[in-house]
């Protein structure tokens, strides 16, 4: 049986636009500016059961699907709206159950795979994935190139999503009815034609769990909402969608982390809305949109992007604003194992002997008090998040700005519900962080529209002389951007060791920071951002900012900001520092040149809800839903220029 369209969708046509379902919002609550599109219906009658989805990797804009078991050996192509380009035999292959496709380059070729790994009743002793040169568009037929037979380790079971990881050459299957689902790995390629034995690699937590009830009466209502029917993995290895009968999961993997970890984090859940038999999925190009169709004749296109604008827009092409934001403690609400995040959890989990005692061991009563009573619901954490764009969107007209560096954040996760569900309509590429050893567990990360070139690094900071205080320390996070005219720009996100450390530990960072610009090619434009945690009672005493920044750097509130008075106000001493700063050093030795656009320096406080009555930075409260941060975001505008 096919499944039921609303006739809302019927109604509305190719341009519909279902609301997303995300994970613990109430449809009054869901976002409007991020939501599943139908972009289309795939007008091929012949599609009957569409059952994966795969990117072309020789065509733009062309996407190929497989119809399920008893269909006969094809692969169609559509375009973008579900327009039939043709379809092409896929001879030396048989349908038994066709479950899954794939595409991916290899030694610069593009080829597809094809995933007969169905088994309903979990009788087969084996199962094939089919290899095959990617062929053009509207081509009659093609072979197959080679094939892996694989059984299982653990027996005969059902499957439906394999995808693709084709920086470690492996095929990644997960299972369909094992609660919770279980994920495999198969070599993408074997050195003879004998059957391989796949290697099981754990169980998967990232993905619902369905309740004792909803398995009682799956076989009565027909609703196995939990289950796993499509994966894929994007073209760059950073992203990945694992599809249900309800929605669509969104996994970032972290640079070095491996695809089971991944998984096993909370992912970003995007509703289907009354769409049901979702059995495809997949990554519509390089950048992040997902495709979603299903198993009947004529079937919607679904479309969903996920923030990866086809390219930079700058308020001005010649220029870059870039912000500094410590965040104050934006946790998610779900227990980090190794995070001291126990403050950060709903109120019912707080509720045990562990946490309790935990929490009376803590001396600091505020510290104390927000551990055993905070409730950090997913009302109060979407209310921070709120907050947090709306002090964003108060930069260039409400666009953000191009660049974020971003202090006190948990994870990868968090910030990218911050920018999924809150700024996605800005333009955001995926959230840069990659996680350090600091013990209370947070990070520094970016928010950017700029492009970056290769992978991110975090050079951790080494106190060997402070060994006791190592855990309260941050590394500093490196990203290369593409500037606008193509040149780079070398991003430092920094949060330095707070006020009551030792000023040799500051010192230690600043030196630490300024090896990693001397490091960097003369091409590169430089720019450290963030919370350096030097006061203006400690820069009076020791000097810090003339003998470790001002020789070799560009401070932004020396260019600019005259009337501004600090990021920061320190209440019992009653001084203000600029505990937030931007760096800036321009490329050497080239014609091209940058430097800071004078004017542009200010502190982005026009947000009331950051502005205390006293005129300081007025601190998140979660209880009384006041605050933002107790720092005030900086802003300073990169220009290019021409030496004369």
């Amino acid at each position: 049986m096919g499944p039921r369209i609303p006739l809302r969708l019927q109604q509305l046509g190719r341009r519909a636009v279902i609301l997303l379902a995300l994970a613990g919002c109430s449809n009054a609550e869901q976002p409007a500016t991020l939501a599943f599109e139908a972009a289309g219906r795939l007008e091929d009658s012949r599609i009957r059961e569409a059952s994966g989805i795969a990117r072309s990797q020789r065509e733009p804009g062309v996407l190929w699907v497989i119809n399920d078991s008893g269909a006969k050996e094809f692969l169609y192509a559509i375009d973008a709206t579900g327009t039939s380009l043709g379809r092409t035999e896929l001879k030396k292959s048989s349908n038994k159950d066709w479950e899954d496709l794939a595409s991916f380059e290899l030694d610069g070729r593009p080829y597809l795979m094809v995933a007969d790994i169905g088994d309903n009743l979990a009788r087969h002793k084996s199962r094939k994935l089919y290899f095959l040169n990617e062929p053009k568009s509207g081509k009659n037929s093609t072979t197959v190139d080679w094939e892996v037979s694989f059984r299982y380790p653990d027996g005969p079971r059902d499957a439906e999503a394999a995808a693709v990881d084709i920086a470690n050459e492996r095929v990644l299957i997960l299972s369909k009815r094992d609660i919770p689902p279980v994920l495999y790995e198969v070599p993408l390629r074997t050195d003879d034609d004998k059957k391989v034995t796949a290697t099981w690699l754990g169980t998967i937590s990232g993905l619902p769990q369905p309740s004792r009830q909803d398995v009682e009466f799956a076989p009565r209502t027909k609703d196995w909402h939990w289950q796993p029917s499509a994966m894929d993995i994007s073209e760059d290895n950073r992203a990945a969608a694992i599809l249900t009968y309800r929605a669509v999961y969104y996994f970032l993997r972290r640079p070095e982390q491996d695809w089971y970890d991944a998984f096993n984090m909370e992912p970003i859940r995007i509703g289907l809305g009354n769409f049901v038999n979702a059995e495809a999925v997949a990554f519509a190009d390089n950048h992040r949109t997902v495709v979603v169709t299903g198993e009947n004749r004529k079937a919607l296109l679904l479309r969903v992007d996920l923030g990866m604008p086809a390219a930079h827009e700058a308020a001005d092409d010649n220029a870059v604003t870039v912000m500094a934001f410590n965040v104050q403690n934006l946790f998610d609400n779900t227990d980090d194992p190794g995070k001291d995040d126990k403050a950060y959890l709903p109120l019912a989990a707080k509720q045990t002997d562990t946490h309790i005692d935990a929490c009376n061991e803590i001396e600091v009563d505020s510290w104390r008090d927000e551990c055993l009573y905070l409730d950090w619901s997913d009302a109060a954490l979407d209310f921070k998040l709120d907050v947090l764009a709306t002090s964003i969107r108060q930069v260039n007209n409400g666009r953000g700005a191009d660049v974020i560096a971003l202090q006190e954040v948990e994870n990868l996760m968090v910030l990218e519900r911050l920018r999924t569900e809150h700024l996605a309509d800005l333009g955001y590429l995926p959230a840069i962080l990659v996680e350090g050893t600091d013990t209370r567990g947070i990070d520094v990360a970016f928010l950017s529209k700029l492009p970056m070139l290769g992978d991110p690094v975090l050079h951790p900071l080494r106190l060997p002389e402070f060994p006791d205080r190592q855990g309260d320390t941050r590394g500093v996070l490196q990203a290369d951007f593409r500037m606008p005219d193509g040149s780079v720009l070398t991003g430092l996100s920094v949060h330095f060791p707070a006020p009551f450390h030792p000023t040799p530990m500051r010192v230690a960072a600043y030196e630490h920071l300024n090896r990693l610009r001397d490091a960097l090619p003369d091409s590169h434009h430089v720019f450290a951002a963030g919370d350096f945690n030097t006061t203006s009672t400690e820069d009076e005493r020791e000097g810090l900012i003339d003998r470790y920044a001002r020789p070799g750097w560009t401070l932004a509130h020396d260019v600019g900001c005259d009337d501004c008075p600090g990021t920061h106000y320190y209440g019992r001493e009653g001084t203000w520092s600029f505990l937030d700063m931007i760096l800036f050093s321009p490329a050497r030795g080239e014609n091209a040149t940058a430097r800071i656009r004078a004017n542009s320096v200010a502190i982005a406080n026009k947000n009331p809800a950051q502005v205390s009555e006293a005129g300081t930075p007025e601190r998140f409260r979660s209880a009384a839903k006041t605050g933002v941060s107790d720092h005030w975001p900086m802003i300073a505008t990169i220009e290019l220029t021409q030496k004369q």
